[in-house]
């Protein structure tokens, strides 16, 4: 409970600060950088301004908020009563909610899920607005030095989540880290569901933007063929003029510029070669990876204590 409304909660609701203001500057990105053509611009203003209405809708968030009150109802009131947490009872004979458990299941579990739901809401409207964009004829670069022909910038997409993704990360450790001080250990099936569960978060942020890889393999084909026609007929000019048999060559060859043109081109066309086919940098996988885990350091903590650690290194060393 701690972990879900001390530490995930507010999580969630800073989440949005810190999230949307980079989502839009991702967004505007696009026109701004001239990737959508003149001749798109109307759809991608169009597929903006309807992804903000709905993000806004009043109807959406009554949805919301009925929809965590349904979902609250179907997984209190369903569950047997021998299961329920002891501080949920009132400890008389009948079965019936303390104070606490009724404000538990009546505010403080639909509030979580509200927050919870509206995120999924959030998550839903950003990948189809992705999608809508990725249908547009993009002005794409492959020679881009970002690798991902001018959308590197999506990327970043991923370390905007990772508050998100550290708060829903909280509510796993929780669990995992009551199950420690109950059972004294994690069982090995609640280990392989939280690292699932994590893997699954994390490809949940990353998906969307999957649905630029058609495009980033045209570019990809296309500037292959292109700048590799340019490159070897660079090439074989640069080869015939300084690799002549008969071709004397002193130092006046130095203050030539062939050589650093040529150089410069083939750097050109390698960046062609590297394109990646999904807009994701390492680094952006690395900060949603910490963010994912970082809320289990306690729970290692808690599951090998740091006497077993320290005997663990000292193991090490003698």
């Amino acid at each position: 409970m701690h972990a879900r409304y001390l530490i995930a909660a507010p999580l969630l609701v800073l989440a949005e600060a810190l999230c949307a203001p980079r989502l839009n500057a991702i967004v505007r990105h696009f026109a701004d950088a001239g990737l959508v053509t003149n001749r798109d611009r109307g759809t991608y203003d169009a597929a903006v301004a309807s992804t903000r209405a709905q993000l806004n809708s009043r109807a959406a968030e009554i949805v919301v908020i009925a929809l965590a009150y349904l979902l609250m109802s179907a997984a209190a009131f369903s569950l047997p009563f021998d299961q329920v947490p002891v501080w949920h009872k009132t400890g008389g004979s009948a079965p019936a909610f303390s104070p606490a458990g009724w404000w538990h299941v009546l505010v403080s579990l639909p509030l979580l899920l509200t927050l919870l739901l509206g995120w999924t809401w959030r998550l839903a409207l950003w990948a189809h607005l992705l999608w809508r964009i990725a249908r547009l004829d993009l002005r794409l670069l492959a020679s881009h030095p970002d690798g991902a022909a001018g959308l590197a910038v999506l990327g970043y997409s991923l370390r905007a989540f990772s508050l998100l993704a550290m708060a829903l990360a909280a509510i796993v450790a929780g669990r995992s880290a009551n199950i420690v001080f109950v059972d004294g250990a994690l069982p090995r099936d609640h280990t392989i569901f939280s690292a699932g569960l994590l893997v699954v978060v994390g490809a949940l942020f990353a998906a969307p933007l999957f649905f630029f890889t058609p495009m980033l393999m045209r570019a990809l084909q296309r500037g292959s063929f292109e700048y590799g026609a340019l490159a070897t007929q660079v090439g074989a000019a640069f080869e015939e003029k300084w690799l002549g048999r008969d071709r004397p060559v002193d130092k006046s060859a130095l203050e030539k510029p062939d050589f650093s043109a040529t150089t410069d081109l083939y750097a050109i066309v390698a960046n062609v070669y590297a394109l990646r086919l999904v807009p994701i940098d390492l680094k952006s996988i690395a900060m949603l990876a910490i963010a994912l885990l970082l809320p289990f350091v306690p729970v290692v903590f808690l599951a090998l204590p740091m006497a077993e650690i320290l005997a663990g290194l000292k193991g090490l060393l003698f």
